[in-house]
């Protein structure tokens, strides 16, 4: 089989057809794993994806904020308090080698039904949402011959971790539906409006990926009942216009998927990642279970990176790649990100064992 560009080999694999080898993704590194990194062997200035001959995917996104306006309230050398343009009050830290830790929500603006309609209409489709420096960044991406995927805010993760916060906004799935459906149908549409206006202004896209992390370790947030009633509706309205663009809907969820992926596959996703291994997922399972009626990204073990022995390491790699590439559908990915536990040599095995045991015939 000929050799595919970076962006071939993607846009087959989710169409769920055979590219000439698995592609191989990871988005995520830590900001400490790059440093130790560079004192191993990665050279100043590269970028991993590129030393490591790694697939790309490159998210545009556009601002779906309500765009209130920004303040810092309190800071010091390590930390500081400030509310987001979504009226949400965090506490995150300064410092870039703990950055990739999550910020502390402390407040929020919306509650009520009262508070929502007074910022619901903030929620208006505009092209100065799309920044302009964004726009030149795409163009660099297609200039490159790049896979782009369009990356807007998931409904239910805008109202749990946008916009409420999970002690309000999980709640009020079961005590106030009425309230989260207008929410996530609002921001449906919203989203969708904007995706639409910048593919009338000519920034087409290869996928919209939501990253929404809708399960935790023990499964979903909220009951399959709570998605059919609530969330699939909008779910299902993405993906008519997925269709409508020829697209694949990507979805990132962290967490156990397992009870998840057959409403994923009902609605049309065309993909899930990470597929976490220390939460129970097993693509050699889900591959057995589903097929290619989804695509699997993900679930290589950055814990078995990391601790494993070098048989462990060996067999994490090459029975879950050999298995979940069997008639397509799959996509190399740790299942999270690169933690600096992993050093530089073990994730040059990984990359070497996905090379030589992800090629197709």
């Amino acid at each position: 089989m000929a050799m595919m560009t970076s962006r071939q080999r993607l846009k087959t694999v989710l169409a769920k057809q055979i590219p000439d080898r698995v592609p191989m993704v990871d988005i995520g590194f830590w900001p400490e794993t790059l440093e130790r990194w560079r004192k191993e062997g990665l050279p100043m200035g590269v970028d991993p994806a590129d030393y490591f001959g790694l697939d790309r995917i490159d998210c545009f996104s556009f601002d779906g904020s309500l765009c209130l306006p920004t303040e810092v309230l309190e800071e010091n050398e390590q930390w500081r308090i400030r509310r987001d343009a979504n009226g949400v009050l965090i506490k995150e830290w300064r410092d870039w080698r703990i950055s990739y830790s999550p910020p502390v929500r402390l407040d929020c603006l919306v509650k009520t039904w009262d508070e929502w309609l007074k910022v619901k209409e903030r929620l208006q489709v505009s092209p100065h949402r799309i920044s302009e420096q964004m726009v030149q960044t795409y163009r660099e991406w297609r200039r490159q011959d790049r896979f782009v995927a369009i990356s807007p805010v998931e409904p239910m993760w805008f109202l749990i971790e946008h916009l409420t916060g999970y002690e309000i906004g999980l709640p009020l799935l079961i005590e106030q539906p009425d309230l989260a459906a207008d929410i996530l149908n609002t921001y449906t549409d919203f989203i969708l409006g904007m995706c639409q206006l910048c593919v009338d202004e000519g920034i087409t896209f290869d996928g919209l990926w939501f990253f929404a992390d809708l399960c935790y370790k023990n499964g979903m947030l909220f009951s399959p009942r709570v998605y059919r009633e609530l969330l699939m509706p909008c779910h299902q309205k993405v993906k008519e216009w997925c269709d409508r663009q020829g697209i694949p809907l990507m979805l990132h969820c962290d967490g156990d998927v397992r009870q998840f992926i057959p409403l994923l596959i009902e609605v049309g996703f065309d993909c899930i990642q990470p597929l976490e291994a220390r939460c129970g997922n097993d693509v050699r399972e889900l591959k057995r279970q589903y097929g290619t009626q989804i695509v699997f990204f993900g679930n290589i073990s950055a814990d078995v990176m990391a601790y494993g022995s070098e048989n462990e390491l060996e067999e994490e790699v090459v029975s879950k790649v050999t298995i979940a590439k069997e008639g397509g559908g799959y996509i190399y990915h740790s299942d999270h990100s690169i933690p600096p536990t992993v050093s530089f040599k073990r994730y040059e095995k990984v990359i070497a064992l996905v090379q030589k045991h992800g090629a197709y015939e």
